[in-house]
């Protein structure tokens, strides 16, 4: 093997403990403040812990419901991802996920529903919409100069309304009633587990996860796309087409959110279409990508993290006195710690002691024999 090559293993080798040690560090000052509040907030503080680290793995049902958020928050972080690594601030997930759900509702509830074909074509057409969603605000910043993050929560709230319309106007089940028709069983994802929302999801995410990393580092296009977001100008010195790059990522960010709406309502959780079915999970995207620094292969082992502490968090807040506002402070910090220059407190003394201890026998601080 070459010296480059060495080198380069040994860089890489270097920043993913570097990495690793920093979420793992915010992660556990994040629990400790947790324990502080619930210690201060419960009246049965051990319950509440307990409920908040053990009971998202302790049912089968609850694992299920676990891995529902855990495939839910790998696409949505691949979404962000891609537009970070462009250094596009687009916020237009929650509304791709809406019209994705809406284009997949209305496969499944047309006569195609019952046939074999409603779970793909289901699952094109949301990615469709969902695409064409995040092309335009791509488009209006290239061509018009707008703002991306200030179009992208526009189209956000022109989505959610359009949705929560037609549901509570055309798609409804009986008047009164904020849901749509219930879809016939073949355009509603088959579960993994028998009786856990472990549904075809959590396959969309795995290959979401291996398509968005292939495309991203071994095709000439993610390699463009680095560029842009390294350095713009740079990019355009190179020939590289800024503007085109920018829209094709948050395009293709669109689709992701439009075949999340799909897991939405043909998965196990739904089988339909509610009023704000989404719940607010799609910013949660944001941390996921934060914590995984935008790299595609890390964004799910955040997800695992994130869903679990964001279960053990609901559950702790229907089984115990301590609210689920709980999860925010915890969000909050993971964030500020792992978004900032944090490192872990001492790491230099410990560094220069382990260094010490390290040196060879017979050799002085400088490296000079006695």
């Amino acid at each position: 093997m070459s010296t480059t090559a060495i080198l380069a293993r040994q860089s890489r080798w270097s920043t993913f403990r570097k990495e690793t040690l920093r979420a793992v560090t915010a992660i556990a000052v994040a629990l400790l403040v947790t324990i502080i509040v619930v210690l201060l907030t419960s009246k049965a503080p051990l319950e509440a812990l307990n409920t908040l680290l053990t009971a998202p793995a302790s049912k089968p049902r609850t694992i299920g419901l676990w891995f529902d958020d855990v495939a839910k928050l790998t696409v949505t972080g691949l979404a962000f991802s891609l537009v970070f690594q462009a250094r596009q601030f687009a916020l237009g997930v929650q509304g791709q996920i809406y019209v994705g759900a809406l284009a997949s509702s209305y496969v499944a509830l047309s006569p195609i529903g019952p046939t074999f074909a409603a779970i793909p074509l289901g699952i094109a057409a949301a990615m469709l919409a969902g695409a064409a969603w995040g092309f335009i605000p791509g488009l209006a910043k290239a061509k018009l100069g707008a703002n991306e993050i200030v179009s992208s929560l526009m189209l956000n709230y022109i989505a959610i309304e359009l949705c929560n319309f037609l549901v509570r106007v055309q798609l409804r089940e009986r008047p009164g009633v904020l849901t749509s028709l219930k879809f016939p069983d073949a355009a509603v994802f088959p579960p993994l587990i028998p009786g856990t929302r472990i549904d075809l999801g959590l396959i969309l995410a795995l290959v979401a996860t291996v398509l968005v990393w292939f495309a991203l580092y071994r095709t000439s296009w993610g390699l463009k796309l680095r560029l842009v977001g390294h350095n713009a100008r740079f990019a355009e010195y190179a020939g590289i087409k800024s503007s085109l790059i920018m829209v094709s990522a948050m395009t293709a960010a669109g689709a992701l959110g439009g075949m999340l709406g799909a897991m939405f309502v043909q998965g196990q959780t739904y089988g339909k279409i509610t009023v704000l079915f989404e719940g607010g999970l799609a910013f949660e995207g944001i941390l996921v990508a934060i914590v995984a620094r935008s790299r595609p292969l890390a964004v799910p082992v955040v997800a695992i993290f994130y869903g679990y502490l964001r279960q053990g968090a609901q559950l702790m807040n229907i089984r115990t006195d301590v609210p689920a506002e709980v999860i925010g402070v915890v969000t909050a910090i993971i964030i500020l710690l792992v978004s900032s220059s944090f490192s872990m407190p001492g790491k230099k003394w410990l560094s220069a002691q382990f260094g010490r201890r390290a040196q060879p026998a017979g050799l002085s601080a400088d490296g000079a024999a006695k």
